[in-house]
């Protein structure tokens, strides 16, 4: 194994461990927007439904699938720059 293989698994392991970040993070947007909306905030369920889009946008499709049970009414839409 030479340094350039070292230097991928640790790339890959910083990248899991991003990832895994997102998603705790998205889960977390989640339960906020559903206490939101409980308590009938209806601006800070918006705020957290585009908080929750663009997390779930940035985790990416493969695990958007994943996902899905965090979905919101917002529809998705780019926000990167074209």
């Amino acid at each position: 194994m030479g340094v350039t293989s070292v230097a991928r698994i640790n790339t890959d392991q910083g990248a899991e461990d991003g990832l895994d970040e997102l998603v705790a993070l998205a889960r977390m947007i989640a339960y906020a927007r559903q206490v939101a909306q409980d308590v009938k905030l209806q601006f800070a369920t918006h705020c957290l439904d585009l908080a929750l889009e663009a997390v779930k946008q940035e985790v990416g499709e493969g695990l958007t699938r994943d996902l899905a049970e965090l979905s919101s009414p917002v529809p998705q839409v780019s926000v990167r720059s074209h």
